[in-house]
């Protein structure tokens, strides 16, 4: 009896593993086949890379976010288009229809913080303006290319924008600043610009449409030859009326180039220049070191060519 005892006692735990083994595999099976579902279907999609050039990536790095229609400020349209006058002496040069080619410029803003675009766009047969960036990693080196190369070159000055998640970047000045400290930023960020001609404002909605604050910046203009280009990054921009008051050279943007940066509508927006330099006898516009605004650029040179007289920015100030 207690050898049969024995036996039933030794052949229990067999029983109990037999039954088991077959649920705890199933278990690990199910998780294995669901943690190799997630992997493919979440994980793994996150690790294939964005089709980028990493030397083009726009807002990276150490530099400024590029941004010409600041997030919180009611901008005005894309295309500011409105009937021109048959007043001769209007200070934004409205003029009537011009029989020959009319004038326009393109100024390209952001320079100092991209190697290959800007470069790129610098070496167009196009004479296009560049507006660069004080402390920009080739800032200093691209100024001198596009100097060189007969280009107008601008100060892209940092400016306070409405909303405070923008950042101009190093260089900026606040409606808060006193006098001095505006006047020792100004004199830094020349200094940063080789052969800049002009200034032209970076974000700026808020700076530009404190009066006061507009006032003391322009005043630092008639100690020099440069002039002000107002970017019109508001529409209640106050930048170019009180530079024309004080008797400094100044013109006002009339298009951005890529607010959409797709080259077909880039292409539209720079149809829409010359539209407006035929009415006009001149035109400004603006746009960034996009590759999809090179190669608008570049499949849109002949047009350009063909309906106006492509100029430096800095023959249509007055």
């Amino acid at each position: 009896m207690a050898t049969n005892k024995t036996k039933r006692k030794k052949r229990r735990p067999k029983q109990k593993k037999k039954r088991s083994f077959p649920y705890s595999s199933l278990v690990v099976a199910v998780f294995i086949a669901l943690t190799g579902a997630f992997f493919f279907i979440v994980v793994q999609p996150q690790k294939e890379p964005l089709p980028v050039q990493s030397e083009d990536v726009i807002g990276t790095g150490d530099g400024p976010p590029i941004s010409y229609e600041e997030t919180g400020v009611h901008v005005e349209p894309v295309i500011i288009d409105t009937p021109a006058k048959k007043d001769h002496s209007r200070p934004d040069g409205d003029r009537e229809i011009n029989k020959e080619r009319p004038r326009i410029a393109i100024v390209i803003d952001d320079m100092g913080y991209q190697k290959k675009t800007c470069n790129r766009l610098i070496d167009l047969d196009l004479d296009l303006s560049f507006a660069f960036l004080p402390f920009g990693p080739y800032t200093k080196d691209q100024a001198y290319k596009a100097h060189r190369l007969g280009r107008d070159v601008l100060l892209h000055f940092p400016m306070e924008a409405s909303d405070p998640k923008w950042d101009p970047g190093p260089g900026k000045v606040t409606i808060n600043m006193g006098r001095r400290e505006i006047r020792k930023i100004f004199a830094a960020n020349v200094a940063a610009v080789p052969f800049a001609a002009g200034v032209n404002n970076h974000m700026g909605s808020r700076f530009t449409q404190n009066a006061e604050a507009v006032k003391v910046f322009m005043k630092l203009f008639r100690t020099g030859e440069m002039f002000f280009l107002d970017s019109r990054t508001s529409q209640n921009s106050v930048g170019f009326r009180i530079a024309r008051e004080m008797g400094i050279r100044t013109a006002k943007r009339h298009v951005f180039l890529d607010n959409v940066r797709d080259r077909q509508k880039i292409k539209i927006q720079l149809r829409k220049l010359l539209d407006i330099a035929e009415r006009r006898g001149q035109a400004i516009a603006i746009g960034h070191p996009y590759p999809e605004t090179l190669q608008a650029l570049k499949e849109l040179g002949r047009e350009i060519s063909s309906r106006a007289v492509l100029v430096g920015v800095s023959e249509l100030v007055r």
